[in-house]
C-alpha cells in the first residue's frame, strides 16, 4: 500500500504541472490578443495610409501617340486608331494586336474580350483571350457595337426606314449570325445599347420625338427560352421627362440607366424589374460605374463636387467632396480614381484618400495598374507605369 506521504508528493507535482499549464495558456492568450491587435494595427494602417508621390518603374514610348485613344485591359490597356489595336501588358509589354483600315474605330471591351467597331462604317475586328483576332463586315452601317466576356458581339445598325440588333459569333465558322432583332420606327432613333457579359441579354435606349416632344424608350432583349416565347423582347419602359443617354450592364443580371436627372437601376434580365432610381437636384457633372458599384459627381460649388458611390442595388456606400477639377472619374475594384489632364486622386471604397497630387506631366488617361498601388500614365507619346510611395 502507497504511504500518506507518497501521495501527497503526487498531489504537489500535480499542482505543480497544472500552475504551469495554466501560465503557458494564459501566455497564449495574451500571445494571440496581442497578435489580433497588432493585425488590426496593422491593417487599419494599410487601410487608411495616405501616399504622397509616385516612382516611375518603366515607360514605353509611343508613336503617332495623339492619334491614340486608350482603355485599361487586364492590368494593362488597350490602344487603338484608325489602322490597328494593340494590347499592352502591365509591364509595357505587347500581348497581341491587330491591323484594319477605320474611319471611326470605337473600342469595347468585357472580360478578355474586346471589339474594334468603325461606327458609320461596316468592319468590326474582334479578339477573345488567347485566340487569334477575326475581323469581318456586316450589311448596314454600324451605329454601335459591344462584346460579351466569349467573344459573342451585338452590333446595332441602321437601315435606311429602320434598326436592327444582330448578334454574331464571329468565332463560329459555321454562321456567325446567332440573331437579329429589327426595331420600329416608332422606337425612335438609337442612342445607346449594351450586351451582357454572358451574351444573353441586351438592353437599349431609343430617342422618340413621336408626340411632339422628346422622351426616351428603353427595351429590354433576352435570347434564352423566355426572350424567345415574347420574340426576344422582355420588357420596355418609356421616360417621358428626361433623357436616357446611355446603358450600361453591371453584370449578367443588373443593368444601369443613366440619365440627365440621375440613374435607374433594373434587375432580372428575363422578366426586367426597376428596383431603384435616384434622381438629383443638383448638375450631374459625371457617373460611371463598375460590375459593383455606381459613382456619381454633383456639383456642390464653384470649386467641389460632391463623389457619391452607390451599390448595384441603389444604397449608398460612400460620400467624399472632391476639387470641382477632378472631372473624370471610374471605379476599378476597391477604388474610385479621378482626375484632370495634371491631378489626380484614389479614394478606398471606405472613404479615405488614399492618394491625391500634381501629376509630373500632363496626361490624357489614368488607369489601374497590375498590382498593389500600381497604376498607368498615358501621355501622347509615353505609357507611364507607376507605384505610389
Amino acid at each position: 500500500m502507497d504511504s500518506f506521504i507518497g501521495r501527497s508528493v503526487d498531489v504537489v507535482a500535480v499542482q505543480e504541472r497544472h500552475k504551469r499549464k495554466m501560465v503557458v495558456a494564459a501566455a497564449v492568450v495574451v500571445a494571440v490578443i496581442l497578435c489580433a491587435l497588432l493585425a488590426f494595427a496593422g491593417y487599419h494602417w494599410f487601410m487608411n495610409r495616405e501616399y504622397s508621390a509616385y516612382d516611375v518603374k518603366n515607360s514605353v514610348s509611343v508613336k503617332n501617340g495623339a492619334s491614340l485613344k486608350y482603355a485599361a485591359y487586364q492590368g494593362g490597356v488597350i490602344r487603338y486608331d484608325r489602322d490597328g489595336v494593340t494590347a499592352v501588358s502591365g509591364k509595357g509589354e505587347p500581348v497581341w494586336s491587330g491591323s484594319y483600315d477605320m474611319a471611326s474605330p470605337r473600342l469595347d471591351i468585357c472580360g478578355e474580350s474586346a471589339v474594334v467597331a468603325d461606327i458609320g462604317g461596316k468592319s468590326l475586328y474582334i479578339y477573345k483571350g488567347g485566340d487569334t483576332g477575326v475581323d469581318f463586315s456586316v450589311d448596314y452601317p454600324i451605329v454601335q457595337a459591344c462584346v460579351s466576356n466569349q467573344g459573342v458581339v451585338a452590333v446595332l445598325m441602321e437601315e435606311a426606314a429602320s434598326n436592327t440588333i444582330a448578334l454574331y459569333n464571329p468565332f463560329d465558322k459555321s454562321g456567325k449570325l446567332l440573331v437579329e432583332i429589327p426595331t420600329n420606327v416608332e422606337d425612335g432613333y438609337p442612342v445607346s445599347l449594351d450586351l451582357s457579359p454572358d451574351g444573353t441579354s441586351v438592353v437599349a435606349s431609343y430617342l422618340c420625338v413621336t408626340t411632339g416632344a422628346v422622351q426616351s424608350r428603353v427595351a429590354f432583349y433576352n435570347f434564352s427560352e423566355v426572350g424567345k416565347n415574347r420574340n426576344t423582347m422582355v420588357g420596355a419602359r418609356n421616360y417621358n421627362d428626361t433623357l436616357i443617354s446611355e446603358v450600361r450592364f453591371l453584370d449578367e443580371d443588373h443593368a444601369c440607366l443613366f440619365g440627365e436627372k440621375g440613374f435607374y437601376l433594373w434587375e432580372n434580365m428575363k422578366k426586367p424589374e426597376l428596383i431603384r432610381k435616384r434622381e438629383f437636384d443638383r448638375e450631374i457633372k459625371g457617373a460611371f460605374s463598375d460590375e459593383e458599384h455606381v459613382c456619381v459627381m454633383l456639383k456642390k460649388n464653384e470649386e467641389q463636387n460632391d463623389l457619391i458611390l452607390y451599390d448595384r442595388k441603389g444604397e449608398e456606400v460612400q460620400s467624399v467632396t472632391v476639387d470641382s477639377a477632378l472631372s473624370h472619374g471610374q471605379v476599378k475594384g476597391d477604388e474610385v480614381i479621378i482626375n484632370s489632364a495634371t491631378h489626380c486622386a484614389v479614394y478606398r471604397m471606405n472613404g479615405v484618400k488614399k492618394y491625391e497630387g500634381a501629376l509630373k506631366s500632363a496626361i490624357s488617361y489614368i488607369f489601374p495598374g497590375k498590382g498593389m498601388n500600381r497604376f498607368i500614365l498615358i501621355q501622347d507619346s509615353k505609357i507611364k507605369f507607376i507605384k505610389l510611395k
